[in-house]
């Protein structure tokens, strides 16, 4: 029988002690990063109460910073990574990033998409996280010319629908003039019509009413 597969998920406040436990075996700042617990995507195991992976991922605005690996395992560490990798970019993508940044140094990361950011794309970042002094790696979760075009594309469907509905609005009015105009020449003609009935009818009344 195959081991069943690894699945990440979101760290809650229940699993600190195992992100504690975590942190502590790859030597890492643990009390302070209790108060993140939340910002970090998991690797539970098949054991209750015991994390294999964690790492932090914090979101800020179309920027997000991928930090603070932990693994239980190395010799799985590959695996556990391409895990919480394919957590961190569904979360990514739900929250709105176009841009990853990172500094872990391990070669996973490296090859698995993550590329040197080049300076100009350091020093034109908005994120408070990046430090311009260090060197990073960034993905592209959407490439900034696609994303530019996505947004023309879609500028451009509001802009032809706004038109289509100023011209079907157009119409209506020019409808609904024509629809006056012809209601008021056959309500002038009927009125025409009744004045003539009765002048030919009751002709005296015209010639008091114009004696008067």
């Amino acid at each position: 029988m195959e081991p069943p597969a690894l699945s990440a998920r979101r760290a809650t406040v229940e699993d600190l002690p195992a992100l504690q436990a975590l942190w502590q075996q790859a030597g890492l700042p643990w009390l302070e990063l209790e108060r993140f617990v939340t910002e970090f995507q998991v690797v539970p195991s098949e054991v209750d109460g015991v994390l294999l992976a964690a790492i932090g991922l914090l979101v800020e605005g179309n920027d997000a910073l991928l930090h603070t690996e932990a693994l239980a395992d190395s010799e799985q560490a590959d695996e556990l990574r391409a895990t919480l990798w394919r957590r961190v970019q569904i979360v990514a993508r739900n929250q709105g990033v176009q841009r990853l940044w990172t500094q872990e140094d391990a070669d996973y990361w490296a090859t698995g998409g993550f590329s040197k950011a080049a300076p100009a794309t350091v020093a034109g970042a908005t994120a408070t996280f990046v430090d311009r002094s260090a060197d990073w790696r960034v993905y592209e979760l959407i490439d900034p010319d696609k994303a530019k075009h996505m947004v023309d594309e879609q500028m451009a469907i509001w802009q032809a629908e706004r038109a289509q509905e100023a011209e079907a609005l157009q119409d209506k009015i020019r409808a609904f003039r024509t629809v006056a105009f012809g209601l008021a020449i056959v309500v002038t003609l009927a009125a025409l019509g009744m004045l003539l009935y009765i002048g030919m009818r009751h002709p005296e009344i015209f010639r008091r009413f114009f004696k008067s």
